[in-house]
C-alpha cells in the first residue's frame, strides 16, 4: 500500500556537519515561538533556537503552542505549526526537488519568496509536491489535508492524483483514498492561519 504524502520543496538540518561548497545549504531557523526540540542522528537532540542549521535526517518537534520557521534554499520559508513532527529527508544541489520532507504529524505551510525549484512533502497518507506557490498540510491520526493558498500543488494518494488551485483543498484518508478537489470554507482556511500564525 502507498503510504506517503510528497510536498515538493527542500529542507536540510545540521548542527556540526561540515558542508563542502558543492552541497546545498541547510535549513536554517529564523524564528521560534514556544519550545521545540531538533534532533539528528550522531547529533542528538537540541532545544531548537534561531540560527541552528537543520539538514539531511533531522527532525524537528514542537510542542503545544509552539511555532518554528525555517528558512531553507531557493527562499523558501516553512512555518511548522504546534505538536508537530516534521524531518528533513534530503537536501541535495540542484535538481528538479532539491528539498524532501516528511510530515509525520501536525501541520506545516510552505511558502516561497522567489522561484524556487520546488519541495516534496511525504506524509503517512499521500504526496505532495509543490514549486513557488503557497500552500499548507496537516496530518491527524495518518490522513491528511493539503490547501493550496496560491499556484498549483499536486497531491498523490494510493488511488488518484489531484492538481489544487488557489483556495482548493483535498483529504487523503488514512489508507491513501484522494477526496474531491475542493474550495475550502473560511472556517478552515481560518483554523490552518491561527495554528501556523503570522509568518504563513
Amino acid at each position: 500500500m502507498f503510504r506517503g504524502l510528497f510536498l515538493t520543496a527542500v529542507l536540510l538540518v545540521g548542527f556540526s556537519t561540515q558542508l563542502s561548497a558543492k552541497d546545498v545549504k541547510p535549513c536554517v531557523i529564523r524564528s521560534v515561538e514556544g519550545r521545540a526540540i531538533v534532533s539528528a542522528p550522531g547529533a542528538g537532540r537540541h532545544v531548537a533556537e534561531v540560527g541552528l542549521g537543520m539538514g539531511d535526517n533531522a527532525t524537528l518537534h514542537t510542542r503545544a503552542g509552539a511555532r518554528v520557521t525555517l528558512l531553507c534554499p531557493d527562499d523558501l520559508r516553512v512555518v511548522v505549526g504546534p505538536e508537530t513532527e516534521i524531518a528533513v529527508a534530503r537536501l541535495v544541489s540542484g535538481g528538479p526537488q532539491p528539498v524532501a520532507l516528511r510530515l509525520m504529524r501536525g501541520i506545516a505551510g510552505f511558502l516561497f519568496d522567489g522561484d524556487g525549484d520546488g519541495v516534496q512533502v511525504r506524509t503517512p497518507s499521500a504526496v505532495a509536491a509543490v514549486r513557488s506557490t503557497q500552500w499548507a498540510m496537516r496530518v491527524g491520526d495518518g490522513a491528511s489535508a493539503v490547501f493550496a493558498r496560491g499556484g498549483a500543488v499536486f497531491v498523490r494518494g494510493e488511488d488518484a492524483t489531484v492538481r489544487l488551485g488557489p483556495g482548493d483543498g483535498v483529504d487523503v484518508s488514512v489508507s491513501g483514498a484522494v477526496g474531491p478537489v475542493v474550495r475550502w470554507g473560511q472556517a478552515r482556511i481560518d483554523l490552518f492561519a491561527r495554528l501556523l500564525g503570522s509568518d504563513w
